[in-house]
């Protein structure tokens, strides 16, 4: 930790290494997706192909895009909160909550994709805004530009609560 001060603000904060915050930051969520990838198993593509599908859901690759944003921006704030969170709790908190969303949206994918459950997949993303939510509240006290930065994505899993219930709603418990 280094310390600097803030001509804006007149303050004095300790920085941490940015190296280390980095190799962390990246890390976390390469491995939360390996570990997905192994939860699941084989793919699901080939079930969800088959699903009756609501009017109003985007193109498969829209849902890889999204996907692979949603890793950049968990490495993003991870990084943000390693290095700009100056209160120890705050960022242990912060830290947390990333990782504990990071968590659930692997069990998501294998609620959905591993089970093959339509039910599996809403309600997954339905208790899946729980930890979403806390994360932003947390985020917004102590690092409002990551918690900016996920507002667009909270958008996004509301539009996946949407269409997993219409995709539920169509095909039963498929």
């Amino acid at each position: 930790m280094r310390e600097t001060f803030d001509v804006a603000t007149g303050r004095s904060t300790m920085r941490r290494s940015r190296k280390g915050a980095l190799v962390a930051a990246t890390a976390t969520p390469v491995l939360f997706a390996i570990f997905g990838t192994a939860l699941v198993g084989g793919s699901g593509l080939g079930w969800f192909a088959g699903l009756v599908k609501p009017w109003f859901l985007v193109p498969l690759w829209a849902f890889f895009l999204v996907g692979f944003l949603y890793y950049v921006l968990a490495a993003v704030v991870l990084y943000r909160v390693l290095v700009h969170v100056d209160d120890p709790r705050g960022r242990a908190v912060s830290f947390a909550l990333t990782v504990g969303v990071l968590f659930f949206n692997e069990l998501w994918n294998y609620g959905f994709f591993g089970l093959r459950s339509t039910l599996a997949g809403f309600v997954g993303i339905a208790a899946f805004l729980v930890p979403l939510t806390a994360l932003i509240v947390a985020l917004r006290r102590y690092e409002r530009f990551s918690a900016g930065l996920l507002v667009p994505y909270y958008l996004w899993v509301l539009y996946d609560l949407a269409w997993t219930y219409a995709l539920w709603r169509l095909n039963g418990v498929a």
